[in-house]
């Protein structure tokens, strides 16, 4: 399915917008012909042509997308409606409101929907019109005063309009740069996914060929048939193949070799194919298992049976044998056999491996992989590591690009773990503000643009109305009080307006503004002596814009139902119910305009920014994660590359009968690789050569090093090799070394133990972790080190 950009999304929403407000502007013409009063045909006709232009708009802004025709249409009627009215027998119900509003659909859709320059030739045009259409009725100074609103509407398509637009485009840049990275992502988890399987590979075969050749009393036939199964191994990872397809699993299970020196049983029944990945993943473990049976077990019977589970929604693998068992409790964590060649194997296809043992009573491996759609109700039922659960209800995109600009920066350094300190956090943005700054920037300044000007023409037409109003002088004090309010607000609007503010605004504007007919007569409604009902306008537009919409629309609803109140219970306006409505309805709209518009463009704003936010929030976690993974992983690649040099010949040999398994120096060669491909599956990334020389020159002159790790993740190289190789390098060769390493969330803690205790050697190491979150001590015994290094 094709998705639709979001600049299509910016063009619908400001279609809607208009359509919207065109609703209002034809409720306030039909009020015309029903007020009683019978208008001349002139005003009959412009009623009538305006109400239908505005259904035009409602349908074609709500069904499809408003263009260019549409603010052709909107120009013509302007162009010519002015000038009917004003040659027609004006009727007393046809107010300046009114007049405005012939011209207002006109400058939208010029500002919205044309061409920059033809736009603006639109707006004069229309303004034009009315203006001129005007001063010789009204004189100057009326017509002047009444061509404000639809030229301050003009300022503020101009400037909300490209916004918008340029708001979409970036939206969707930012979403075909996330779509960029997670394709990234997914090419640089792929190939993780496959050097993992090269690193099972490494103990599933080549490992074990190592181990056969090394080990005495094992007949030459079978040592050879290892080698040549690591190597054929080895060019098989080098060149993968058959991905994406489906394999008889059955067929796979029954070719499985039995374990040497045992009676092995096999049933494979109800399970035919499934994926490739699955079969491979499955066929890799249950060799592990049979390779451990071989080496530890002592079995005299091995029994291996492939079920389907239960409603045939996937199956079962058990492999059991009747050997010597071991208390499970305790298999060691740094087990490399069961960790990475049973359970991560598993887990990697959507599976999951088990080992069931006891002394004297055999073990069970057994590896299950549910059907796909089981295994997405499990999914469903539990959130993903990133946190967020399959409906994206969690907002957890940001939180996780912040971790991972952490991980960024400290990945060059092992970092010491160091003591958090107290800092006051700043009061946190709104998401709705912080959204709409990532859309358009700073948001102050389209919302300046749109409410500055209505302040400043609302503050001349305040001076000019209230100087002959008798006991009107503190409504432009008002007045002044709520335009400071408006801007202090507008200028703290990037950061987020609290509620309590929100509230005191609105309460003061709404108050003054029906507080004004203590002093204004009901009639001043069809006039502008009734500005104090539009003056709350600009902040009413702001609050909507930046605030939860439902304060401003509480507020705008308040106001209006004051006045409704005023009128039903005051002296009336007009004779008839109709000709009050059509006298006061324009004044009423006003405020209802500048909400609706607001309230739809700060949706699509904010929507916008949402989208800008969430998707670069991917991008960065997805792009800083991987280069911190990346980075390590291609130091273990070539550490891998440089255990191959000297691996694949030594088994090539060995498997033609160059050199043969019972030659001792072979043997000796065969046990030092063997520890080295141990070390590098341990701590991949670690070890260079210089490094696997030391050990294997201390191996070699008798010390016995073990190396520990809990996790498969490469680990911070710089500080496990230098304590190995400063351990290693300083002084006599110790009788034995362990090198223990244990993952958290976000740190590595090792410990390093040599025996015998050295001077020379702990003063070396005190040395090397100088600066680091470290303590060493040293005794006869032994010396010790335990180190701390943060990785995120």
């Amino acid at each position: 399915m094709t998705r639709h950009s979001y600049r299509e999304g910016v063009e619908v929403g400001l279609s809607r917008s208009v359509a919207a407000v065109s609703v209002l502007f034809a409720l306030n013409w039909v009020t015309v012909p029903l007020s009683g009063d019978r208008p001349s045909p002139g005003v009959l006709a412009v009623a009538v042509v305006f109400v239908a232009l505005c259904l035009r708009l409602v349908v074609r802004g709500a069904r499809v997308r408003l263009d260019g025709t549409d603010a052709l249409a909107a120009l013509a009627v302007a162009v010519v409606a002015h000038p009917v009215l004003a040659l027609a027998d004006g009727s007393p119900y046809v107010v300046i409101g009114q007049r405005c509003m012939l011209t207002a659909p006109a400058v939208l859709l010029a500002t919205g929907f044309l061409p920059r320059t033809a736009g603006r030739w639109a707006c004069l045009a229309a303004l034009a019109a009315q203006l001129g259409t005007s001063w010789p009725a009204d004189g100057p100074a009326a017509a002047v005063e009444g061509i404000w609103p639809p030229l301050a509407t003009a300022v503020a398509g101009a400037v909300l309009a490209p916004l918008m637009r340029a708001a979409g485009d970036g939206a969707d840049r930012s979403e075909r740069r996330a779509a960029a990275a997670r394709a990234d992502a997914a090419r640089a988890a792929a190939r993780r996914e496959a050097h993992r399987d090269f690193q099972g590979m490494l103990h599933d075969e080549v490992s074990a060929a190592l181990r056969a050749i090394g080990q005495p009393g094992i007949a030459v036939d079978r040592v050879r048939e290892a080698a040549r199964g690591a190597v054929a191994a080895i060019a098989s990872a080098r060149a993968p193949g058959g991905e994406g397809g489906r394999t008889d699993l059955a067929a796979l299970v029954r070719a499985l070799a039995p374990a040497p020196g045992t009676g092995t049983s096999i049933v494979a029944d109800g399970v035919t194919a499934v994926p490739y990945e699955v079969a491979t993943a499955t066929i890799g473990a249950a060799r592990e298992a049979l390779r451990n049976v071989a080496d530890h077990a002592r079995a005299e019977a091995v029994r291996i049976c492939l079920t389907a589970r239960e409603h045939r929604t996937g199956f079962v693998l058990s492999v059991t044998d009747d050997g010597a068992g071991f208390v499970r409790e305790e298999l060691r964590e740094t087990s490399v056999g069961v960790r990475r060649s049973m359970m991560r194997r598993m887990e990697a296809v959507g599976g999951r491996a088990e080992v069931r043992s006891a002394p004297g009573r055999g073990t069970t491996v057994r590896l299950e992989w549910p059907a796909p759609a089981d295994a997405e109700r499990q999914r469903e039922r539990a959130p993903d590591r990133s946190g967020r659960t399959d409906d994206g209800s969690a907002s957890a995109g940001e939180a996780a690009a912040d971790s991972a600009y952490q991980s960024a920066r400290s990945v060059e350094a092992d970092r010491p773990v160091e003591p958090a300190r107290s800092v006051k956090a700043p009061r946190p943005v709104p998401v709705k503000v912080r959204h709409m700054n990532a859309a358009i920037g700073d948001v102050r300044r389209p919302l300046a643009a749109v409410c500055l000007p209505f302040l400043l023409v609302m503050g001349v037409i305040a001076v000019i109305h209230t100087r002959h109003v008798p006991g009107a002088l503190w409504l432009t004090a008002w007045y002044a009080a709520l335009a400071v309010i408006t801007v202090a607000l507008l200028l703290r609007a990037r950061s987020g307006i609290g509620p309590a503010a929100a509230l005191a605004a609105c309460a003061f504007a709404v108050a003054g503004a029906l507080g004004s007919f203590l002093v204004l007569p009901l009639a001043a409604l069809a006039d502008y002596t009734s500005w104090p009902i539009g003056a709350v306008t600009p902040l009413l537009t702001l609050l909507v814009i930046v605030r939860p919409a439902r304060e401003a629309v509480a507020a705008m609803a308040l106001e209006q139902a004051g006045l409704a109140l005023l009128v039903l219970t005051g002296p009336p306006i007009a004779p008839t119910f109709g000709g009050t409505l059509a006298l006061t309805l324009p004044a009423l709209s006003a405020p209802a305009l500048g909400v609706f518009m607001g309230m739809a463009i700060g949706r699509t704003v904010a929507r916008l920014g949402a989208v800008t936010t969430r998707a670069n929030a991917e991008s960065a976690a997805a792009l800083a994660g991987e280069a911190v993974r990346d980075a390590r992983e291609a130091l273990h690649r070539g550490r891998l590359a440089d255990l191959g040099e000297e691996i694949l010949p030594f088994l090539d040999a060995t498997a033609t009968g160059r050199r043969s398994p019972r030659d001792p120096e072979v043997r000796d060669t065969a046990r030092l690789l063997g520890y080295a491909v141990r070390d590098e599956i341990h701590i991949p990334g670690v070890l260079d050569r210089p490094a696997r020389d030391l050990l294997s020159a201390a191996r070699t002159a008798g010390c016995v090093v073990t190396i520990q790790s809990d996790a498969d993740d490469p680990h911070p190289p710089a500080l496990l090799r230098l304590l190995l190789t400063t351990a290693l390098g300083t002084g006599p060769t110790p009788r034995e070394l362990v090198l223990s390493v244990t993952a958290a969330a976000d740190t590595v803690d090792a410990a390093l133990v040599v025996l015998p205790g050295d001077g020379r050697r702990a003063s070396a190491l005190r040395e090397a972790v100088a600066g680091l979150s470290a303590v060493v001590e040293d005794a006869p015994e032994s010396t010790w080190v335990e180190a701390r290094v943060r990785t995120a």
